[in-house]
C-alpha cells in the first residue's frame, strides 16, 4: 500500500483504497508486505535485532531514518494515502506468510524470504548461505514451491537448494531468467516474481498452471 513518490510519476491518479479493494475482491490469499505493515501501523515479526521505538509511526521521516540506522526501511519517500479505517484494520489482520496446498502441491506465499517474510529489513538475499533458514523452513513444512516478490527484480528469479550432482549452485543465491514461461519441474524451488507495479523496468503478474506445472509471466509494462 506504499507509494514512493521518488519512483512514480502518476501521483494524482493513485488510490491505495481502490487498489486494496481490487485485491480483496479478486484474491483468495493475501499476505502483508513491508509497506502494508507500515500503512497499517503494525510492527513486523522480524526486525534483525532492531527495536522499533513505540512512537515509530508518529516520527518524522528524518527521525525514522536516523533511528533505523539503516537496518529497517524508514519509508522516507512514502506519500500520504487514502486508506479508510476498515482498510487499516484489514492490513493489521493480514498474515506475513501463507502455507497453502495448490492441487496437492505445498506452496509458500510471502512478500519476502525467511525470517524476514514481510521484507521490512533492508537486507536482501544475495548469497546461497543467506537462504539456509528459508530452505529449513520449507523442509519443516514440506513446501515445494516458495513464491515471493519484494526485490522488484526485472525478471523472474529462481533458487535451488543444490544442483542435481549435489554441488551448491554458484555463489549468487537467486538467478534471474529472462523468459515468460517456465516449467517448474519436481525440485524444491524459491521463485521471486516481477512486480505488478514497479519502477522503470519489467512489470507483470504471474499465473501458475498446476496441471502442466508451468509458470507464466504476463507483462503489463507499467512504468
Amino acid at each position: 500500500m506504499g507509494f514512493d513518490h521518488r519512483f512514480y510519476s502518476y501521483n494524482t491518479e493513485r488510490s491505495a483504497n481502490k487498489c486494496l479493494n481490487l485485491i480483496r475482491s479478486n484474491c483468495r490469499w493475501i499476505v502483508a508486505g513491508n509497506h502494508d505493515l507500515f500503512a497499517g501501523e503494525r510492527f513486523p515479526s522480524y526486525s534483525n535485532g532492531f527495536e522499533y521505538p513505540h512512537q515509530w509511526f508518529s516520527l518524522t521521516t528524518e527521525e525514522r531514518k536516523i533511528a533505523s540506522r539503516g537496518k529497517v526501511w524508514s519509508y522516507d519517500g512514502d506519500a500520504p494515502n487514502d486508506l479508510a479505517e476498515n482498510d487499516l484494520l484489514f492490513l493489521k489482520s493480514l498474515p506475513e506468510y501463507i502455507l497453502a496446498s495448490v492441487s496437492g502441491i505445498a506452496c509458500l506465499f510471502s512478500h519476502y524470504l525467511f525470517p524476514d517474510f514481510s521484507g521490512s529489513t533492508t537486507r536482501y538475499i544475495e548469497r546461497n548461505r543467506h537462504l539456509k533458514g528459508h530452505w529449513e523452513f520449507m523442509n519443516l513444512h514440506g513446501v515445494k514451491f516458495s513464491f515471493s516478490g519484494h526485490s522488484h527484480t526485472s525478471f523472474t528469479g529462481f533458487a535451488y537448494p543444490r544442483k542435481k550432482n549435489g554441488a551448491a549452485s554458484f555463489l549468487k543465491a537467486i538467478h534471474s531468467v529472462p523468459s515468460d514461461c517456465f516449467n517448474l519441474g519436481d525440485e524444491m524451488v524459491v521463485i521471486l516474481l516481477p512486480p505488478l507495479a514497479g519502477e522503470n523496468g519489467r512489470t507483470g503478474f504471474s499465473i501458475m498452471d498446476s496441471d502442466s506445472m508451468s509458470l507464466n509471466i504476463i507483462s503489463t509494462n507499467i512504468v
